[in-house]
């Protein structure tokens, strides 16, 4: 979720437009992205996040959250994709806008196209 700063607290942004219909709507296209916002998020993320989770408390009822155990980081990997390699996480925003949109479809092909499209 966006953030912005504010004296000394820090509040959520308003959502407006495409957001605010896919976090408030009751049709199709809000409850896929509900029930998929995890890898939404994923496919136009710019690194990967590496740590090592305590899976005994991600398996409980309620919120889902994580607990990592020991250091966060991020991989970034290399900066262009190597030979026929498809290109993930940074390396996508190197390509143009259409072909950006077209490897996130191939990476998460069980997401909606429509959804993708709107982000």
């Amino acid at each position: 979720m966006l953030f912005a700063r504010t004296d000394s607290i820090t509040s959520p942004l308003p959502l407006t437009g495409i957001l605010y219909n896919y976090f408030t709507g009751d049709n199709y296209l809000s409850r896929e992205f509900h029930n998929n916002i995890q890898q939404y998020n994923a496919a136009f993320a710019m690194t990967l996040v590496g740590v090592k989770t305590d899976n005994l408390v991600t398996r409980q009822l309620g919120p889902y959250y994580f607990k990592i155990q020991g250091e966060l980081h991020h991989l970034t990997g290399a900066l262009l994709s190597h030979g026929n390699q498809t290109p993930i996480y940074m390396q996508i925003y190197i390509c143009n806008t259409a072909e950006q949109l077209n490897v996130r479809r191939a990476n998460n092909n069980n997401l909606d196209s429509a959804v993708m499209d709107n982000l």
